[in-house]
């Protein structure tokens, strides 16, 4: 990314995180040239005096100029400038060497932009010892360079040195500019990224507010340091994310992107930093969809540059791969992880930067996911390698997610020991550096619950275990939260919950794991019948009225939210008119949703897809009638059966790969005889090998004469047609209709629906008439028809 904010990275690393710990205020002294603002030297030496206008010729104007040259769009263009123009300044006599001085200045903060941060720091060194020793006074434009210094020491790791030029800068800035200036914002803010690299991101936060909101009233009056704010939202919106909440990350991510649009310009670093960062946020709050476009924007005005920055390129080639993978498609992500990972392999150790190291943790997880559990193995230990080398802090969330990750799969291929190991360190370093509720924080003390359950303690370890995701579930279930709808769509949070259900199982807690594997369900199904959208009339006039118009509100809202996501991703501003109904309509659609609360009973619990209890399930349920919960996760799928008589479970191990390609396999075989009007081969093998993961023994055994059953599932299997799996190897050929019609389908022997929330059954809502009844009872709030089963043609 740019300077700034190395890396700021964590959850979801998907983005360029700022590579210095920040300031570059990059000023545009306009004013420079006629006089600058009276200070007091260091030292107690008079008044600051003005600066003399350049001697007249060409080349000692550009020279002075050169002093409040930007060069954060292009610093590899403005390092070859200035280059230029100071071998010619000195071979020049009679130019000012305090222009000199200042240009060799600029010139080092190219070299930091580029993450030179060694030369940079020799240049701004050599700078303050040569305007020390001609007892020049303290401007604020010296000041920056006092300021850079810092900036410098911080990213490459020298924190204690680094912290005493900061505050040193804040001081200066403060008794010369005043506490209302860029400048003791850009000290303030570097401050602040130096807790975090310290491993204090909460102790950031605050100072990172307060630096963006004196940066920008300062910009706004004096029409300088323009990048500033966008700089300073962007790290806020990142340690928002590191902090878990995503709904504040967002909107500090898409202020820094308006903003960077409107001052800087739509093809300027700063502005595309901002758009990834605007990327990384939505996808974090589960928004794939809308991320994607304004990621592949980004990326693409980068490509446009004659001679783009490759670091810049890789970080948006990693960020558009993480929402392609988010969004279920690994398949496109891992050549778009490769090439990033490709571009950071090849920079030399100074130019390293820790995204490089999450990348090969990502490619890594998309091997394990495939089966190649070697492949992924040697990836894991390269990324958490990297991440130790390049990291300032062993606390850094780069160095604790790659250290998570390599435990995770030293658990998965069976070295539990080494695994803990590396837990220790990580949730010690979450506990300080996170809130509760963040998911990094979370994974580590869930991993460890999982592995104290199999080494002996599953009692203990689901104890421990509950507190922990406690705090996730009120999140998600959170009706007054915004975000609630979209954090529901979070993979991570699923497979959360699904290691719940594991340990629960391990400690014989059937209710825990009935109530985890629900919560692992909730997921696009889910969340597209939340709300009033699936209620029928009947509950009288007023309540009609209030559901009407949750609809009509709700339709509006996904409107105004398109529209805001489509100006960014066009580079355009949301009028202040539009935001305005943006957020009056949110505020609008909770009120009516607690208006219709008020009004239908029941409301509550069909909505908010709270997981049922057990017990009262089982209650509901006759005895031709049986509940299915499936949950997935990198082992492979947990699952539930349940009956009015009790409760079977199986662990079945699979890899993601496998099963989606089972899944492909079937669809394609649906696709394909839709085409040819039932003519095509339909792959009974795939639909085969889809049932024993499914019904393993235990689980067959438990609905085998159940003849209605309700699935609720995560992920593509809560699409996958169930009717069509076969429950016996196939004989003859896939495309003989004798063959077809003597296949054993399940749908001959069970009528199976898909439930939207368990809680549907236990609601009173249910149907007790007819054999598809119980079926259609999860979805008779819902206005569609019941689906029939899909039989393939005989012909």
């Amino acid at each position: 990314m740019t300077n700034i904010v190395p890396e700021i990275g964590g959850w979801p690393r998907s983005d360029e995180f700022f590579r210095s710990g920040a300031t570059m205020t990059m000023r545009l002294w306009a004013g420079l040239t006629a006089c600058l603002l009276a200070g007091t030297a260091m030292g107690g030496s008079g008044t600051a005096m003005a600066r003399p206008a350049p001697l007249p010729g060409q080349l000692a104007s550009e020279l002075h100029a050169l002093a409040d040259y930007d060069t954060s769009g292009d610093p590899q263009a403005a390092l070859n400038r200035i280059d230029a123009l100071l071998a010619k300044a000195r071979k020049t006599r009679g130019l000012d060497p305090v222009d000199l001085l200042l240009a060799d200045a600029t010139r080092g903060e190219a070299l930091f932009w580029l993450g030179r941060y060694a030369e940079a720091l020799a240049v701004f060194r050599r700078f303050d010892a040569e305007m020390t020793a001609r007892g020049q006074p303290m401007t604020p434009r010296r000041a920056d360079i006092v300021n850079n210094i810092g900036s410098a020491l911080s990213s490459l790791g020298k924190l204690d040195e680094a912290h005493g030029y900061k505050q040193r800068a804040l001081a200066i800035a403060e008794e010369i500019s005043g506490p209302g200036s860029s400048e003791y914002a850009a000290a303030l803010y570097g401050l602040a990224v130096i807790d975090y690299r310290r491993g204090l991101p909460l102790e950031a936060i605050p100072k990172v507010e307060q630096a963006l909101a004196i940066s920008r009233a300062a910009a706004e009056r004096t029409g300088t340091n323009l990048e500033n704010p966008a700089i300073y939202g962007i790290t806020l919106s990142t340690l928002r994310i590191q902090a878990g909440d995503s709904a504040s990350a967002v909107d500090a991510a898409r202020d820094a992107a308006s903003w960077a649009e409107a001052r800087l310009g739509k093809g300027h670093r700063i502005t595309l930093a901002s758009l990834n960062a605007l990327g990384a946020a939505l996808n974090d709050a589960g928004l794939y969809g809308r991320a994607t476009p304004i990621l592949r924007r980004a990326l693409d005005l980068r490509m446009a540059n004659p001679s783009p920055d490759q670091r810049d390129v890789g970080y948006s080639l990693n960020a558009l791969a993480y929402s392609l993978d988010l969004a279920g498609f690994s398949e496109e992500a891992r050549p778009f992880y490769e090439r990033s990972a490709a571009i950071f392999e090849a920079l030399p150790p100074s130019g390293q930067s820790m995204s490089g190291a999450n990348i090969f943790g990502q490619i890594a997880r998309i091997a394990r996911d495939d089966g190649e559990t070697e492949t992924a193995l040697a990836l894991y230990r390269k990324a958490l390698a990297l991440a130790r080398r390049n990291a300032a802090s062993p606390d850094d969330p780069e160095v604790l997610w790659a250290e998570f990750s390599l435990a995770k799969m030293l658990n998965l291929t069976g070295d539990p020991k080494s695994a803990l190991a590396l837990l220790d360190h990580v949730n010690a370093g979450y506990a300080k550096r996170a809130q509760a509720a963040n998911l990094d924080r979370i994974s580590g003390l869930a991993l460890r619950g999982l592995i104290d359950a199999r080494q002996g303690d599953p009692v203990g370890a689901l104890e421990r275990l509950k507190p922990v995701l406690a705090t996730l579930r009120e999140h998600l279930l959170d009706r007054a939260s915004p975000a609630a709808g979209s954090v529901r769509l979070r993979d991570q949070a699923s497979g959360l919950f699904v290691l719940e259900s594991r340990v629960a199982l391990a400690a014989g807690d059937m209710e825990t794991a009935f109530g985890a594997l629900q919560m692992a369900g909730m997921g696009d199904l889910q969340t597209a019948f939340g709300g009033a959208g699936p209620y029928r009339g009947g509950h009288g006039p007023e309540a009609e009225e209030a559901i009407r118009a949750y609809r009509n509100e709700a339709a509006e809202l996904r409107a105004l939210r398109r529209e805001r996501d489509r100006a960014t991703g066009d580079g355009q501003s949301l009028s202040p008119d539009a935001a305005e109904k943006l957020a009056a309509s949110e505020t609008r659609l909770v009120r009516l949703d607690a208006e219709i609360a008020r009004l239908v009973p029941g409301h509550t619990a069909l909505s908010s897809l709270a997981p049922a209890g057990l017990i009262a399930t089982r209650a509901h349920l006759r005895g031709d009638q049986a509940v299915l919960l499936y949950g997935q996760d990198a082992e492979g799928l947990v699952v539930l059966a349940v009956t009015r008589g009790g409760i079977a479970s199986a662990l079945v191990p699979v890899t993601p790969r496998r099963l989606l390609d089972l899944q492909r396999r079937l669809r394609g075989s649906i696709e394909e005889g839709v085409l040819t009007d039932g003519r095509s081969a339909f792959d009974r093998q795939a639909a085969h090998e889809l049932y024993t993961l499914l019904f393993p023994t235990p689980i067959a055994r438990a609905v085998h004469d159940r003849e209605e059953l309700a699935v609720l599932a995560q992920g593509t299997l809560a699409a996958l047609p169930f009717d069509l799996l076969v429950t016996a190897p196939p004989r003859g050929s896939d495309s003989d209709p004798q063959a077809l019609r003597e296949t054993p389908w399940l749908v001959r022997t069970h009528a199976v629906g898909t439930l939207i929330s368990a809680s549907t059954l236990s609601s009173g809502t249910s149907r007790r008439a007819g054999r598809r009844g119980f079926v259609a009872s999860a979805l008779q709030c819902c206005e569609i028809p019941m689906p029939m089963p899909l039989m393939p043609s005989p012909r």
